[in-house]
């Protein structure tokens, strides 16, 4: 089953910079993709029109099985709210919460039973339940990025997109965040991941590569 199909994808920006100039690609449910490429090849585009977070120029976008680039805002919205999660460079945690209240509060606006239950779980998964009383700047990277991952399970998605998620900490954490990756696909979740790391590669299980909005090869 294709979770993601892309149909002769462009994005032409306003300014007039070409972003992506006919992609095609599926991914198929339970796989762990690899976008590969320089700055600037397209990739975070890519990840951004498959979420919902930006339209494309031309061309079909159909996540499980819908065309979302007809959807309305609210329709993408829920979509967002329910299906896919997103986790990035920067972590974007609020400074003033603790690790727990971080993620109760995603719960309590998705309306998630027993929200605080949830997220001791997941930090638990995350190995940093001796961390849950703690604010942000009192973690390392790594930490941090661990949580940001965790406010995304508690969307319970299927798909998850991850932009340059290591780009922020050591290779030595960057390891450790892709094999907790590893663990969660195994666990039934899709995942897209840009990145342009070559030491990330022996992870994927297929990758693409973009160069000037074109894939130019996969594997």
């Amino acid at each position: 089953m294709n979770l993601v199909e892309l149909r002769n994808l462009k994005k032409v920006y306003e300014n007039g910079t070409v972003a992506l100039r006919g992609i095609n690609l599926e991914v198929k449910k339970g796989e762990f993709l690899g976008v590969m490429g320089p700055s600037g090849s397209g990739k975070s585009t890519l990840l951004h029109i498959i979420g919902g977070l930006d339209k494309p120029s031309e061309g079909e976008v159909r996540v499980f099985g819908r065309d979302i680039s007809s959807m309305s805002e609210d329709e993408l919205a829920e979509l967002r709210r329910r299906r896919i999660a997103y986790i990035f460079q920067f972590y974007y945690l609020l400074e003033d919460f603790t690790v727990l209240e971080n993620l109760t509060i995603i719960g309590e606006l998705l309306g998630i039973k027993e929200p605080k239950k949830k997220a001791l779980e997941i930090l638990s998964f995350l190995r940093l339940s001796h961390r849950i009383n703690h604010k942000p700047y009192q973690l390392s990277g790594g930490e941090q990025q661990r949580v940001a991952i965790g406010r995304a399970l508690m969307v319970e998605p299927f798909l998850i997109l991850a932009d340059e998620p290591t780009g922020n900490v050591d290779s030595k954490e960057g390891e450790k965040i892709f094999n907790l990756f590893k663990d969660m696909n195994q666990r039934g979740i899709t995942f897209i991941v840009a990145t342009h790391n070559e030491e990330l590669r022996p992870f994927f299980s297929r990758i693409v590569y973009l160069r000037d909005g074109q894939i130019i090869q996969e594997e």
